[in-house]
């Protein structure tokens, strides 16, 4: 879905072993970049499996073999996996990874989704496990009839089900939950405190016997030793026979090393294992290619993945009713695809982090600078097609007409974070900025006239400063004068439009890729440039707010 240009080449990594010999270039990438730092302990790997016990992801490797910045050995096993040189003629293709290379389509994807995917189901209810249950209980409880069980119902308490079970889904069938539901019961831990309706199905059945007996659970541990299991979970709390009061894990417990595992308690382990069948399910993929871990080609957590293809399979439905009703993308669409996006834990943003913390939930779309010098999609923009086409079309749709020349190469998107004082250093030209969410507080405070003769954000004067309510409206500015965000309650998200400087060298096949996402590369920003006045003029606006209607 989105195949703009692959940096790395699958089918010949694949045939790599942990074993084989390699050699690393010494000075390849750049120090101080996540990436780079990354490079300085592994480069010292004699193995592909020392590189990945010293931390490089198969995302590293793959770039680095198509890079020539590792070569395998001759005389290891499988040494005719080494990428050809780039420097020789363009060729032509003889295979599908040299296909790739070459930027022709390849018949095999990174990850083909299988049609008729068949999940086994975590918890087996044998006839021998369902008498022990029955029996378990009290006399008055197993022999209960329809009309007693209708005079024990509370008719005081109401047990409502999640709002987003008012939305009918065509093809949704009883048990196939809905994406809502499966991130939050992923997300739940054996102390995650849980509250069940009394008495919330009829008798007559065996679910009738299981709910009494794991009804009495006050927390998920318990639950699952009374032999409730996830698809259990899930059935109550989308009939609002669940209520859920935390605490819950911030994403899906994933481990990544066979020694976390080991840390695990039962219902991590039950929660895991029901994960992954429920995501090949969704996603449409064999439960051999969810353990292969094929999907990090993308340095994605399977949790991200699915958030992320979710995402964009929700956006898709939201881009073709706006075709169909002729509409624009509201700002309810925006935050209900944000908050459907996987955020990664970005460590590499020192300069906006807030004190005490070690990551901020932030990505960017689009193009960023590499250390090469040139522009290259970054690594949420391959295969988030829709997701990137509404954000583009938002802006588009919402823009004044005298911003409508208005070019951007790339989008920041920014979760639940007030980012500090700081200066945006290489952006071309200005930047656009909207805020999403509930929340209150949370003003762009811009410094207009800030001429950078002052080297220290910290120094400025605070009386020099502006806030921008983003809001309720699209703001325009230059992010390379200083700007902060200040202190918000609630859920805030923020997008930045904004001209990545190295925007004009890439490649064709990239360029024609974002220019169908609906990125304005083609335009000349001239009619912008000309509204923003320099930091020291005395006339002229130094920003402008547009109001956004709801």
């Amino acid at each position: 879905e989105f195949q703009l240009e692959q940096f790395h080449e699958p089918s010949a990594m694949e045939n790599l072993s942990d074993e084989t010999s390699i050699a690393y270039q010494q000075d390849a990438k750049r120090k101080g970049t996540t990436s780079g730092d990354r490079y300085q302990v592994y480069k010292k790997a004699k193995t592909i499996g020392k590189a990945k016990e010293l931390g490089a992801t198969l995302g590293d490797l793959r770039w680095d073999l198509s890079r020539n910045i590792f070569t395998v050995l001759k005389g290891t096993a499988k040494a005719q996996a080494q990428s050809p040189p780039a420097a020789k003629a363009k060729p032509k293709a003889k295979s599908k990874a040299k296909a790739k290379l070459l930027g022709k389509p390849s018949k095999k994807k990174l990850l083909k989704p299988r049609k008729n995917v068949k999940v086994q189901s975590i918890g087996v209810m044998t006839t021998k496990l369902h008498n022990d249950i029955k029996k378990s209980l009290p006399k008055h409880i197993q022999n209960m009839t329809t009309d007693e069980w209708r005079k024990i119902q509370a008719p005081g308490e109401k047990w409502l089900a999640p709002d987003y079970m008012k939305e009918k889904i065509e093809g949704k069938g009883h048990t196939s939950y809905r994406a809502e539901t499966f991130m939050q019961v992923s997300r739940w831990k054996a102390e995650t405190k849980i509250r069940y309706k009394p008495h919330a199905k009829a008798p007559g059945s065996k679910s009738f016997f299981r709910y009494e007996s794991y009804s009495k659970a006050k927390t998920v541990g318990e639950a699952l030793k009374l032999q409730s299991y996830p698809e259990d979970w899930c059935w109550d709390l989308e009939r609002g026979f669940l209520q859920v009061q935390g605490p819950v894990r911030d994403e899906p417990v994933c481990p990544t090393d066979k020694g976390e595992e080991d840390n695990l308690t039962a219902v991590d382990k039950a929660v895991m294992r029901w994960f992954k069948r429920e995501a090949a399910r969704m996603l449409g993929y064999s439960l051999k290619q969810i353990q292969q871990d094929r999907y990090g080609a993308y340095r994605q957590s399977l949790a991200m993945h699915l958030k992320r293809v979710m995402c964009s399979r929700w956006c898709s439905r939201i881009l073709e009713e706006c075709e169909t009703k002729k509409r624009k993308v509201s700002e309810a669409d925006m935050e209900e695809a944000l908050s459907k996006w996987g955020f990664e834990q970005n460590t590499s943003r020192v300069n906006v982090m807030p004190e005490g913390q070690n990551f901020v939930y932030s990505d960017t779309m689009g193009l960023k600078a590499s250390y090469t010098g040139k522009a290259v999609p970054s690594t949420p923009t391959l295969g988030n097609k829709n997701f990137v086409t509404l954000l583009c079309k938002y802006l588009t749709d919402h823009l004044p007409p005298e911003a409508q020349d208005f070019r951007f190469s790339s989008i920041n998107l920014n979760k639940d974070y007030g980012a500090r004082r700081h200066r945006d250093g290489q952006n071309k030209g200005p930047s656009v900025i909207k805020g999403f969410g509930s929340f209150s507080g949370g003003k762009l405070g811009y410094f207009p006239s800030d001429d950078r003769s002052v080297k220290n954000v910290d120094d400025l004067n605070p009386r020099d400063m502006v806030e921008l309510d983003i809001q309720k409206n699209l703001c325009l500015f230059d992010g390379r004068r200083a700007h902060q965000v200040s202190d918000f309650k609630g859920s805030r998200y923020s997008v930045v439009w904004f001209t990545c400087p190295t925007f004009e060298k890439t490649t064709q096949n990239v360029k024609k890729g974002l220019l169908e996402c609906g990125m304005p590369l083609d335009k000349k920003n001239a009619n912008i440039n000309n509204i923003l006045v320099a930091p020291d003029a005395k006339k002229g606006p130094k920003f402008q707010a547009w109001p956004v209607k709801k």
